[in-house]
């Protein structure tokens, strides 16, 4: 890895996924971290470390939506929001939350 990869944080409690995102990403010239709840993926997504995050909209702690509100009080950081949720209110709610997509 360089420091000229891109780096994206991927915050999901289901780690298996999580982990093979992070192959995916890892195998296209990506570096990645992992969160798994809603508190360490905003510490995580505030750290200023990230040049993309990666949010699951069903989290413990809390779920991306509050991760995302709470992040974009203080930051701009790229964020592309994950869900298995088909209703287009969920795709709604999070680009008027501030999701890039």
């Amino acid at each position: 890895m360089t420091a000229s990869e891109p780096k994206v944080l991927i915050v999901d409690d289901d780690r298996e996924l999580a982990s093979l995102m992070q192959a995916f990403l890892s195998e296209h010239g990506f570096q990645s971290a992992m969160a798994h709840d809603g508190p360490s993926g905003l510490a995580a997504a505030l750290s200023g470390q990230h040049d993309l995050a990666l949010l699951d909209v069903m989290m413990p702690g809390f779920d991306g939506f509050e991760l995302l509100r709470r992040l974009r009080e203080t930051s701009d950081l790229p964020v592309l929001m994950l869900t298995a949720r088909t209703e287009s209110s969920s795709r709604v709610r999070g680009l008027d939350g501030g999701a890039d997509d």
